[in-house]
């Protein structure tokens, strides 16, 4: 195995572990609904399904064909992850190594679950973030880790 492919398999590995133990747990020790309260009026674990995609957007649409749907634009993203990745170098790879692992976590929810298990709930008072996971945040991270690098590529070249 190439040097270059160890952050993808390390970081993917863990996160997908933690990802799939997490959502186990809360399958495992919470009704659908039921809800924890951490931090007083402002973080709960919540067990909610989110049969649509990000922010539980298209969670209307329903049956078979969606899904199957769903799970195509999974693997295209997981394929053009892989293939990005071979071109990039540096924090690149840890992003992309993260956005993967969030992408394959949520992928096999889908496969095995039909939809997407979420229990991290923020709020403040009645506002409440819409609820994600382990696999949510390593997206979030990754694409913002992603950026940054992007971003300053982009500022070292203009400085030529």
């Amino acid at each position: 195995m190439s040097n270059k492919y160890s952050p993808l398999i390390i970081i993917l590995f863990i996160m997908a572990i933690l990802d799939q133990i997490t959502k186990l747990y809360i399958v495992s020790n919470f009704e659908l609904y039921q809800s924890a309260e951490i931090i007083k009026g402002f973080f709960n674990i919540t067990y909610i399904r989110n049969s649509g995609v990000a922010f539980g957007m298209f969670s209307n649409l329903k049956g078979v064909f969606i899904q199957i749907a769903f799970i195509a634009i999974y693997i295209i993203a997981i394929i053009s992850i892989v293939i990005l990745y071979r071109e990039t170098h540096g924090y690149s790879h840890i992003a992309l190594s993260l956005i993967l692992s969030g992408a394959i976590g949520n992928l096999i929810d889908r496969i095995f679950r039909g939809e997407v298990v979420d229990f991290l709930d923020f709020h403040w008072q009645n506002y409440h973030w819409p609820a994600f996971n382990v696999a949510d945040s390593c997206i979030t991270v990754g694409v913002g880790l992603l950026m940054i690098t992007m971003i300053g590529k982009e500022s070292k070249s203009l400085r030529v």
